[in-house]
């Protein structure tokens, strides 16, 4: 096991001859709610299985997917950002579904095959199911863990026209092309645009930025929950160590154009829904701001519950739909 460690950036424990399934990310091992989710299952059941996050490096995905498929206790397990859609390349197969999403979040181990599945779709579908109708819709990002989403909001509102906001008008062509999206839809690329149009009725924050976690590039930290998905983060500042005063003294000036962008926004916008796909926190500072204007909201605790439950059920082999969840849930 000492071997595993090798491709990781943080260090596993795993108990010698113990079968076991990993979250494979950046730095799961900072916040991943699926360890916690799984674990309380397989300890319901008096497993000796347990789920570990495993912080891995971009140049090394390759080397620990190899190393994976030839270990015989490795079961499978998750895949988080910022690796669903690298990893595809890597694995052996992948579902019908998760090739047309384009973006995997669960890896089965068969011999020494590596599957690759999709079930955020039904994670965000099983939260669209509650909001009602909509006319126009406003979706933030369009990266691998906006695919599902997008997915799942085009088929459950087939006749909603959609805006999609994204700085790279091409990425979202492709995207409406592979997932065969027949709604109306307009492409919006600068911020100061999205101020223009009063009538949506739902957003959905599908990007990252909310989410409660310090990430290191070059050498450096920055944390996205101090901001709303209405910033503009080419300008981040970022710092040596996780001070998060130090971080907003830094960041003062982006951190007020992004008050001011959000209140233009929230500006003669009554009755709008708020879906964000962020779980930690559970109301991120976008979803504060709406519930504050007196918005619904939703947070991505649903999302991610369901998800892991159906992620759980593939890997081990489980059609214990309700026992899982109701363990995930009550944690005993």
């Amino acid at each position: 096991m000492n071997y595993l460690n090798h491709f990781l950036n943080n260090r596993l424990k795993i108990k010698k001859e113990s079968k076991y399934s990993l979250i494979i990310g950046e730095t799961p091992s900072k916040g991943a709610r699926s360890p916690k989710l799984w674990n309380r299952v397989y300890k319901a059941q008096k497993s000796r299985i347990r789920m570990y996050p495993a912080d891995v490096s971009k140049n090394n995905i390759n080397n620990l997917l190899r190393f994976l498929k030839n270990e015989k206790n490795y079961l499978g397990g998750s895949v988080t950002a910022p690796y669903k859609v690298l990893i595809m390349k890597y694995l052996d197969n992948i579902d019908k579904n998760s090739k047309k999403i384009g973006s995997v979040n669960t890896i089965v181990k068969n011999g020494n095959k590596l599957s690759g599945f999709n079930t955020d779709f039904f994670g965000s579908l099983e939260v669209i199911k509650k909001i009602k109708k909509q006319k126009k819709i406003l979706v933030l990002g369009a990266g691998g863990a906006a695919r599902p989403v997008i997915l799942s909001l085009t088929k459950k509102f087939k006749n909603s026209e959609f805006i999609f906001y994204n700085r790279n008008s091409n990425k979202i062509k492709k995207l409406a092309k592979e997932l065969e999206i027949k709604n109306n839809f307009k492409i919006i690329q600068n911020l100061k645009h999205i101020l223009n149009i009063k009538d949506f009725s739902l957003v959905v924050n599908a990007t990252s930025i909310g989410f409660d976690s310090w990430v290191k590039k070059d050498k450096e930290l920055f944390n996205l929950k101090f901001f709303t998905p209405f910033s503009n983060l080419t300008k981040i500042k970022k710092i040596k160590s996780k001070n998060q005063s130090k971080f907003i003294n830094k960041n003062e000036e982006l951190l007020m154009t992004d008050r001011m962008n959000i209140k233009n926004f929230f500006l003669n916008r009554p009755n709008i829904e708020f879906f964000d796909i962020i779980y930690n926190p559970k109301k991120t500072k976008l979803l504060k701001i709406a519930e504050f204007y007196g918005n619904k909201i939703y947070n991505g605790l649903e999302m991610n519950l369901t998800q892991a439950v159906k992620g759980f059920m593939i890997v081990n082999k489980s059609n214990s739909y309700d026992f899982i969840k109701k363990k995930m849930i009550n944690n005993g």
